[in-house]
């Protein structure tokens, strides 16, 4: 167990990164490749929108995706305002590497490591399908984060939701879902199997 901020950072549990406005940083579209954007959008339960904090030492952090276990990155190793903010595989690079620090409200700023930049939306844009960036300080929610523990209990709840065909879901939604259910049910079986 680590102190971030204000938040006790739990081993082995996740989280999710939540903005003022309640929205909460994604892999975008649940993509499992290298170089799939991070982005805004609202907190539905899923695994693709929650994140465990993993211990990088010297007070850093990597901050691991639930669904596809790969890390929130700098595109193109890119320190520049402006670079936006992908998921890669674990590398030993500082442009995985995060500092968390605490604000006067009680909500934490990532500060990337590498850059020395904040994490951020592109334009402060903050409606569902904005893009996560880094940008030098500036005063505002827009680099302001709530980290907030996932209840298990609730997060299985919502997974067993999930896989329950809603009557007003098309059939191409439908073969969405279990598509995605067959990825999350082949995650944990891979898992099981590494054991």
């Amino acid at each position: 167990m680590a102190k971030a901020s204000q938040v006790v950072l739990m081993e082995n549990e996740f989280y999710i990164i939540k903005a003022p406005n309640g929205k909460v940083l994604e892999v975008k579209n649940f993509n499992p490749e290298n170089g799939a954007g991070i982005q805004l959008w609202s907190y539905a339960g899923h695994p693709w929108q929650q994140w465990q904090f993993v211990d990088a030492g010297e007070g850093r952090w990597r901050i691991q995706n639930r669904f596809t276990g790969k890390m929130i990155d700098l595109a193109m190793g890119g320190v520049v305002e402006g670079t936006w903010l992908h998921q890669w595989s674990r590398t030993s690079g500082l442009s995985q590497c995060w500092a968390l620090e605490p604000t006067r409200n009680g909500r934490t700023r990532i500060r990337n490591v590498l850059a020395d930049k904040y994490i951020d939306l592109v334009g402060m844009n903050t409606s569902n399908g904005a893009q996560a960036q880094i940008w030098n300080f500036v005063s505002g929610g827009n680099q302001e984060w709530e980290l907030v523990r996932i209840d298990p209990d609730v997060a299985q709840t919502s997974a067993r939701a999930e896989e329950k065909p809603d009557a007003q879901t098309t059939p191409s939604q439908r073969k969405h879902q279990n598509d995605l259910v067959r990825k999350l049910n082949n995650a944990g079986k891979g898992r099981a199997a590494r054991k």
